[in-house]
């Protein structure tokens, strides 16, 4: 039976603004569960990633309001350090990463089985920990829902960040002509690295001056924008004239969420297409599977590998969630967790 205690990252109260919750969370330690379920494993953790909802949930604006207190982030990668009396497929050792809206800030988890996924060994701890949400929002959004083919036009604005520089990768994985369009030159040149045909700085020029001039009119066929606010509504302006274009409300990372002419979408003939690739893909288990497996396909023939741009040790964890808060992440930023977990017994 395990004893002692493991330290994990938590939210103890809700803050006003981002900046008070960063400062307001704290490394707490908790106790180990003592017993595992049959059908549960024990995670040695490795690394968690940060997404923006974090930095919502610590003001009580996201859409899933946890419990306080409750720790934070919902992506991670680790070691499975014990099993449970009926697990099958994973075994002590095996290298894995998982998503959980329990929180995976922590230096041990405890988790179903089923929630983890042997990693591709392609990937590090913290590429590891950036892979399900990124990926699986990117393929439902751009393939299952955008209907995205080889050839077409592809716009990705916040390319720059973790969902959006996801969504660049796999647009030429399914050999989509690219535009990355992000706020610096620092991040475009990440978008470069990852594949994307032509690049936009949106804090330089108007996204249809560049896009227009890129596509020598035809502009795009497909729109992937977890921004929102302003840069919304340059996108709409972006979409092809030819009709049947697909504009894919992602996200407002902007933290503005826009207004819309429904007029636009008349005059241009295209499809305004909502993506909620978590609430969809619990509701449809068989096209989860389904999708994790084409995504691990891509990523064992290296087509698809997160670019982690900074990493934190835990004890640092402010700093990364600053790093956030100021929009100065490039691809993703992690939390790291050393080998042997700082714990009490």
């Amino acid at each position: 039976m395990a004893q002692g205690t493991y330290r994990a990252v938590m939210c103890e109260k809700i803050s006003a603004s981002a900046s008070e919750g960063i400062e307001a969370a704290v490394l707490r330690e908790l106790p180990r569960k003592a017993q595992l379920g049959d059908q549960e494993v024990r995670i040695s953790a490795r690394a968690a990633s940060l997404n923006f909802p974090e930095l919502l949930m610590m003001q009580n604006k996201y859409q899933y309001k946890p419990k306080l207190p409750f720790v934070l982030c919902t992506e991670g990668a680790g070691v499975v350090a014990e099993t449970g009396s009926k697990v099958s497929g994973l075994s002590v050792g095996d290298k894995v990463f998982y998503a959980t809206m329990g929180g995976c800030a922590a230096e041990e988890l405890v988790l179903p089985a089923q929630m983890c996924i042997k990693m591709p060994d392609t990937l590090s701890f913290s590429q590891g920990a950036s892979f399900h949400m990124g990926y699986m929002t990117g393929y439902h959004g751009l393939v299952t829902r955008g209907r995205l083919k080889a050839g077409e036009w592809l716009l990705v604005t916040g390319a720059g960040g973790g969902m959006g520089s996801m969504a660049v990768e796999l647009g030429k994985a399914v050999g989509a002509k690219v535009i990355a369009a992000a706020s610096s030159d620092d991040k475009l040149e990440m978008c470069k690295k990852l594949g994307a045909d032509y690049v936009v700085n949106y804090s330089k020029q108007k996204l249809k001056d560049a896009v227009g001039e890129i596509t020598k009119g035809e502009f795009c066929d497909v729109i992937y924008d977890p921004v929102g606010g302003e840069i919304f509504d340059q996108c709409v302006r972006c979409v092809t004239p030819k009709g049947y274009a697909r504009l894919l409300v992602v996200g407002f990372a902007s933290g503005t969420i826009p207004k819309f002419g429904i007029n636009m979408a008349l005059i241009k003939g295209f499809d305004l297409v909502g993506v909620r690739s978590g609430a969809q893909l619990g509701l449809e288990p068989a096209l989860a599977r389904e999708t994790m497996l084409e995504l691990l396909r891509l990523a064992s023939e290296g087509k698809l590998k997160p670019y982690v741009g900074s990493e934190f040790p835990v004890d640092r964890f402010r700093e990364a969630f600053k790093l956030m808060e100021e929009r100065k992440v490039i691809g993703k930023c992690c939390i790291t967790f050393a080998a042997e977990p700082h714990s009490k017994l």
